[in-house]
């Protein structure tokens, strides 16, 4: 089996919507839910290095993610521009733009960064396995010229 384009890209779409559903509050904040939407799409072995340099993993991930449930209505993310700029059988790094609307933890609530994200095909029906998340702030004059207005 070989990751698909549209696996990859459905998955990087996928998670973040799950993401804003779980920090607006509009999906059950029980574990199960967590854990299908968010969990079981990471690998256990997951680096996360966040635009300010802050790494983690998934523990950690969970625990955050956890503790923001429902804690921001306002909170929107939108995804734009995805990437494929390497990929092999089973491996893919993805680049894109993830654009954030009234995230209450990030020094500006409005806010955009740039992304690369390595999957791995697991082999199952599952979909792609997220390994690796890197984020970098996109530079403030194209966050300022940007169009919040989703």
């Amino acid at each position: 089996m070989s990751l698909q384009t549209k696996e990859i890209e459905a998955t990087i779409h996928d998670i973040h919507e799950f993401f804003t559903d779980w920090v607006v509050g509009r999906c059950p904040g029980d574990d199960a839910t967590f854990k299908k939407n968010a969990l079981d799409r990471i690998s256990d072995d997951l680096v996360a290095i966040m635009p300010g340099g802050r790494a983690f993993g998934k523990n950690d991930f969970a625990g955050y993610m956890k503790s923001i449930y429902g804690s921001n209505p306002a909170f929107r993310i939108k995804i734009r521009d995805i990437r494929i700029s390497h990929q092999s059988a089973d491996l893919a790094v993805v680049n894109y733009h993830e654009w954030q609307r009234d995230a209450k933890d990030s020094d500006q609530p409005n806010n955009g960064r740039v992304t690369t994200m390595v999957v791995r095909d697991r082999g199952n029906s599952r979909g792609p396995e997220i390994l690796q998340v890197h984020e970098t702030w996109l530079p403030a004059d194209v966050v300022q010229s940007a169009d919040f207005a989703f």
